[in-house]
């Protein structure tokens, strides 16, 4: 240890994902490395407020979680102070076989609509949408990439509703309020259990992505040494007594990461322009 006496934690991460996952991180690092922590959670954005002091340059926050959308976001930008760990948590998913890093996408409806011969995506053309947010990578950006790649635009939407959470969005179709939502997988893993009948109401149409890992970034001026107990905490978790009490988040282990995960078709999906789902974008 190098003499920091308190770690600083934000998570912009909530409520796609439990605060009590970002509670069990917490503990972990403070009984692993012996800081005392403090947790603080901003559920308004997926990553530093606009228009407001940036938390890592005015040096408020020493560990942060956010999306990979608000990663590429701050990092375009050049924002001072904030560093990428090579690290990264690795969540459950039918389609992850491989247990790699990275989420999907599930395109959910009400499961009443398999009987009005919905079967693919294509066949929700029409059909009340709900989103997250415009910036949101797997609610917004990757449903608008996919239909422009089958020669679809905006106008497929019938209407589109903001939710302002994924969760809030599986809500919106379990209870019919919309017909049809991309959400987090990560999300709907953990959350099914606490909706009505366990959301065996909802069903998963299709599965897009593989999108990119979840960052965790730091403070740059953050100790090497502190950084380096961090990552080395988090990817030793799986050979631990912690293992069973990340797994009810659906968190498998960490795994490595790096900056290049989010070049490529990553940046690429991010530049796609959808401040409004009911315009066309291209």
């Amino acid at each position: 240890m190098s003499g920091e006496k308190e770690l600083r934690i934000v998570t912009y991460m909530c409520p796609t994902h439990p605060v009590e996952l970002y509670e069990l991180i917490m503990e972990v690092l403070e009984q692993s490395i012996g800081v005392q922590a403090i947790l603080q959670y901003e559920s308004r954005s997926s990553g530093p407020l606009s228009g407001r002091p940036d938390p890592f340059v005015t040096d408020k926050v020493d560990l942060g979680f956010m999306t990979a959308a608000a990663y590429i976001r701050l990092r375009d930008i050049h924002k001072e102070h904030m560093q990428l760990l090579p690290v990264t948590p690795v969540f459950a998913h039918q389609m992850n076989v491989e247990n790699k890093p990275g989420y999907f996408s599930d395109i959910i409806i009400h499961s009443d609509k398999k009987a009005h011969n919905v079967n693919t995506l294509l066949d929700l053309r029409g059909c009340t949408y709900a989103y997250s947010n415009e910036e949101s990578l797997s609610g917004s950006k990757i449903v608008l990439k996919t239909l422009k790649e089958k020669g679809e635009n905006a106008s497929f939407f019938g209407s589109v509703l903001k939710s302002g959470s994924h969760l809030a969005s599986a809500q919106m179709v379990l209870t019919k309020r919309a017909e049809w939502a991309a959400v987090d997988s990560t999300t709907l893993l953990y959350s099914k259990k606490f909706m009505q009948d366990g959301g065996r109401d909802i069903t998963t149409l299709e599965t897009l992505g593989r999108l990119p890992p979840y960052p965790v970034v730091v403070n740059s001026r953050l100790s090497d040494e502190l950084k380096k107990s961090i990552v080395e905490t988090l990817l030793t978790l799986p050979h631990t007594k912690w293992k069973n009490e990340f797994a009810k988040f659906g968190i498998i282990k960490f795994d490595a990461n790096h900056d290049g995960a989010y070049n490529g078709p990553a940046s690429q999906m991010w530049s796609i322009q959808s401040e409004k789902l009911n315009v066309r974008y291209y």
